[in-house]
């Protein structure tokens, strides 16, 4: 008799763990779409061979209330030559359905071209500020002497952040070894850290918009160039309402694709915000947008050639307080 219960004692405690095991693997978070969002963070791509040229592309809207008030489509290219750092890009948008396209030509930091390619008129910037160019370098070297792998604090603070949200991370697995990694958010889903960070950021830019400084009057000479012409005269406060009440983000979605050594190759969003502006009235607002990059150090930007082309000079010294 007491072997037949001690069979039962050790079959009740094998299938107590069974159950228990089972439930647990039921319960537990499937994380494997933030870990490898983490690993993005983690890598240290400072360590990857360093990228002397690139193409980026990307693209951008805006929608209120079902109406399409801006749509963006650019793309540049940007390589160094003898030292010296090229950029070459085109921008298409259209505003309120008045539409726009422009490119851009930089040679080093003393050779800017632009191009009104609606009006099909150019342009070359002069009396570029050496001292002024030379700060924008030394900046860019300090943001890649920055380029470094997220540290332990900053991991246990992200963890902190996003809380139950590492299930609505997702990741797909390539053959190649490159990753699609997902995150899906909705209005429900957004943990109270979050939260407090977003209406943080949202008071300090009323605080920034509140007091901006007023536009250089140098400023006023370039609204009147042609490619400026017809938008003017549109309202962006009006078009785009400011929200003061009931602000709540509905929806979030971040899509990033990644290579074999989680280096970025592209990133598509997506962010739907509702909220009061200050008469009452309730908007939503629908924020989407796509970047990606290639042809790294394989890309050549394009040059500007100014033959048999009437070329107006914009002096960069009526925008700055220089003397």
């Amino acid at each position: 008799m007491k072997k037949k219960n001690k069979f039962i004692m050790i079959g009740a405690a094998v299938g107590a763990m069974t159950l228990f095991t089972a439930t647990a693997f039921a319960y537990s978070p499937n994380t494997a779409g933030y870990d490898a969002f983490k690993a993005v963070l983690k890598a240290n791509h400072a360590s990857e061979a360093a990228i002397e040229s690139a193409t980026v592309g990307g693209n951008f809207s805006v929608t209120v209330d079902g109406q399409t008030v801006l749509k963006a489509d650019g793309s540049a290219k940007m390589g160094e030559a003898g030292g010296e750092h090229n950029v070459s890009g085109d921008l298409d948008f259209t505003l309120m359905g008045v539409e726009r396209q422009a490119s851009l030509y930089s040679s080093g930091d003393d050779e800017v071209y632009l191009v009104d390619r609606t009006h099909d008129l150019h342009y070359q910037v002069i009396n570029l500020d050496d001292e002024h160019a030379g700060e924008h370098r030394n900046w860019s070297e300090e943001e890649d002497s920055q380029d470094r792998p997220m540290n332990k604090a900053e991991e246990a603070l992200l963890d902190f952040m996003v809380g139950d949200l590492k299930d609505n991370f997702s990741v797909a697995n390539q053959a190649d070894g490159s990753k699609t990694i997902t995150v899906d958010i909705s209005k429900e889903d957004i943990p109270l850290p979050l939260r407090l960070l977003m209406d943080a950021a949202s008071a300090e830019d009323k605080v920034g918009r509140a007091h901006a400084p007023e536009a250089h009057a140098g400023w006023e000479q370039i609204k009147q160039l042609p490619f400026f012409q017809g938008l003017e005269g549109i309202d962006l406060e009006a078009q785009l309402p400011e929200l003061t009440e009931d602000v709540a983000i509905e929806h979030v979605r971040l899509q990033m694709t990644v290579d074999a050594n989680n280096v970025v190759q592209g990133v598509k969003g997506e962010l739907e915000v509702s909220g009061k502006d200050e008469a009452g009235v309730t908007h939503r607002v629908e924020l989407e947008g796509a970047g990606n990059i290639s042809g790294i150090n394989a890309t050549t930007p394009d040059a500007y050639d100014p033959a048999g082309k009437s070329v107006e000079m914009i002096d960069a010294a009526n925008f700055d307080d220089r003397s």
